[in-house]
């Protein structure tokens, strides 16, 4: 019985996850569809780029309030254990991904991680805040730092004895398909084309 009940968090998870906040708010604020521009994804940080500082904040609390969503709300819907709702966060994000609603072309994931992270592993938001400002100083690479605080995450659950099994496979495949997702910051990073944020650095670049 409980092996059903987590596939059902799993498949409503993915459902809620597969709503992609871009391509729903979009049409409403009279938006293009943002995968037709910019880095071609459906994710806040493209609908910022490609549709102003209301559209990327309102797409960025909508893709977020889905991990928030299928962590704590299914696991008491479908009455099932703990380990349900790191169940339902991993969920929500493949949903992200590759939302069945949108011709499974959806964003990178992050804001619906932080959400999960948000709901099921609070905590973790200062080693999220950290590592990210750090990078994001020193550096002025977005993907970069989004990255590195994801790993961040995953070594401090790892280390942290009071949490268990289920956070730290989450926290360990979240930052596989996080840097999976941002590859071509990555690449870009190291041929020295990724656009950098200059006016976030402690010193900007010349």
């Amino acid at each position: 019985m409980a092996i059903t009940q987590y596939v059902i968090v799993a498949v409503l998870a993915y459902l809620i996850g597969s709503l992609s906040g871009s391509l729903i708010i979009g049409p409403i604020l009279g938006r293009d569809d943002p995968r037709n521009g910019g880095s071609h994804n459906a994710g806040a940080t493209n609908a910022l780029r490609t549709g102003g500082a209301l559209y990327g904040a309102l797409v960025l609390a909508f893709d977020g309030l889905k991990g928030v969503v299928a962590v704590i709300a299914l696991p008491l819907l479908v009455a099932v254990g703990p380990p349900a709702g790191m169940i339902a966060g991993a969920a929500a994000v493949i949903g992200h991904l590759y939302p069945v609603f949108f011709g499974f072309r959806g964003g990178k994931g992050f804001a619906t991680v932080l959400g999960a992270l948000i709901a099921g592993l609070p905590l973790t938001l200062v080693v999220v805040a950290v590592v990210f400002a750090a990078t994001l100083v020193t550096s002025g690479y977005v993907g970069l730092a989004t990255v590195l605080s994801m790993w961040g995450v995953m070594v401090f659950c790892a280390a942290a004895p009071f949490y268990g099994l289920a956070a730290k496979l989450f926290t360990l495949a979240m930052s596989l398909v996080i840097t999976y997702t941002h590859r071509g910051n990555i690449q870009r990073t190291w041929q020295g084309t990724e656009h950098r944020f200059d006016k976030a650095m402690w010193r900007p670049s010349r």
